[in-house]
């Protein structure tokens, strides 16, 4: 008899979940995965189509009988978010996803992204169209790139191509709730100038971790009080700053997308203020710890010796000090629409020192643009008062709640028939590609859906395999009942 684990691995998703994940695809390096979809595709005797940006489309005709039903787009984007634990090896640009499965989940274990954001939307897509077992309209699947990064590759798509004007985007990671909106974005940027200067020997270095922080989605999660740890490690100079502390080196965040889950920094402080600085730390790890107790219990400020040859000057320290401090983090307005949900935020995702810059790099989301300008605007201010550069990039379109949604009545009633429960009807504070989609396409309806998964950007994220096997019954009910729409 095979075992639990093999059965799950058994199962069409899965199986194409898995096999996805021994393919490296972080943003901006999808060719082998893309190249795999369209081998896997035309191995099945279906049309499939690469664009010069890695975006695949996939057509299979509607099945015997409903060639008059509208088409349908299923779609979700390869690309997944690559962060991983500072003490485990892993190479995203040449390693397989180390995933595991324990009962009902499948994780990494902590070490490593699983990918499930988005590869399980793939994978559900996938078994769709490998399978002959069900009616349903004629389907034109679509799966983008750069998602993760700039939604690049939904940008670029060509709304000629398609004849549907109903879509289901798989990229959700609730499974009781359909999303019918999701926010506008676009990354900023502040680079200050700086200078260095050689240290003598009047001054002790210390290089100073934080750790222990969970992480997260940088929308689906700024509400979540998850902590941040750039703006931690700010906090902490701010507070040894009368002892004369000079930056060497700092660094923070992988990626602007993701809430930085750790973050360091080298300083210089004169000799005769060690003792002061040693006991600042340590009051300011107390109070850290008292502040994030729920979310952070593993939260840790380490200080370890080190050397240095060179710091930034006094004055660049203070300017990158308060730009640290002042730099907009977290939620910036709630919806006044949307019970609990946040109108617009910023994420501060990235701190790199370089030679002669400082990179502090975020993510602005908000409903709508407005809001969105609002948050650039501050940032460009600080810029301009830190004698910094300051840019945006990355710039992606929100997707508007329509009421009058018919593919939300067809989820809606499909999901309560199935399920015997009421679908939850949600608009969503992150951004997702079916906003590139409307821009593109006149007249779409579309509805967004997935699994239950969790932690998603953070070595912790996990993925209910049961939900996984519930949201592929919903999607061939779904289908099925799109069939029978003329």
């Amino acid at each position: 008899m095979l075992s639990d684990k093999m059965k799950l691995l058994e199962d069409r998703t899965i199986c194409h979940f898995t096999r996805l994940c021994g393919i490296p695809h972080g943003s901006f390096n999808e060719k082998k995965i893309s190249d795999y979809l369209c081998e896997w595709a035309r191995g099945l005797g279906l049309k499939a189509a690469q664009d010069e940006h890695f975006n695949v489309v996939i057509r299979k005709e509607a099945s015997p009988g409903n060639e008059a039903a509208g088409a349908v787009i299923l779609q979700a984007h390869m690309d997944m978010v690559c962060e991983k634990s500072p003490s485990y090896k892993h190479d995203f640009k040449k390693d397989p996803i180390p995933y595991q499965i324990d009962g009902d989940m499948i994780s990494t274990g902590g070490k490593t992204t699983l990918g499930a954001d988005d590869g399980i939307g793939v994978a559900l897509i996938m078994a769709i169209l490998e399978s002959d077992g069900f009616a349903h309209p004629r389907i034109e699947a679509v799966f983008t790139t750069a998602e993760e990064e700039d939604l690049s590759g939904a940008l670029s798509i060509d709304g000629s191509l398609f004849t549907a004007r109903r879509m289901i985007n798989i990229d959700h990671a609730a499974d009781n709730e359909v999303v019918l909106g999701s926010c506008g974005g676009m990354a900023a940027e502040l680079a200050l100038p700086v200078e260095r200067i050689p240290l003598d020997s009047g001054h002790v270095c210390r290089t100073i971790g934080l750790s222990g922080l969970p992480g997260g989605h940088s929308g689906e999660n700024i509400h979540c009080g998850n902590g941040n740890a750039i703006v931690l490690i700010g906090r902490v100079l701010r507070r040894c700053e009368p002892l004369g502390v000079l930056i060497s080196e700092i660094f923070g965040g992988n990626f602007r997308t993701a809430i930085p889950r750790e973050a360091s920094v080298t300083t210089a402080v004169p000799r005769e203020n060690t003792e002061a600085f040693d006991t600042a730390l340590a009051e300011m790890e107390m109070a850290f710890k008292e502040e994030y107790l729920a979310a952070a219990p593993e939260l840790r400020l380490s200080v370890t010796e080190a050397t240095a040859s060179q710091a930034l000057s006094a004055a660049c320290t203070e300017r990158l000090i308060r730009a640290l401090c002042l730099s907009p983090d977290g939620i910036s307005a709630m919806s006044d629409r949307m019970e609990h949900v946040v109108e617009s935020s910023d994420n501060l995702g990235e701190l790199h020192l370089e030679e002669d810059v400082c990179r502090i790099i975020c993510e602005i989301r908000a409903a709508y643009p407005s809001t969105a300008a609002y948050i650039a605007d501050k940032i460009a201010m600080l810029s301009e008062l830190l004698g910094a550069r300051f840019r945006t990039f990355g710039h992606y379109p929100g997707w508007s709640y329509d009421p009058g949604s018919k593919m939300k009545e067809i989820s809606n009633r499909v999901y309560a028939r199935e399920f015997g429960e009421a679908q939850k009807n949600v608009v969503l504070h992150a951004g997702l590609e079916c906003g590139c989609f409307y821009a593109v396409i006149p007249g779409l309806d579309a509805i967004s859906v997935g699994p239950n998964m969790w932690n998603l950007h953070s070595p912790s994220e996990r993925m209910s395999l049961s939900s996984v096997n519930k949201m592929a019954r919903f999607l061939v009910k779904l289908l099925e009942e799109l069939a029978l729409e003329r």
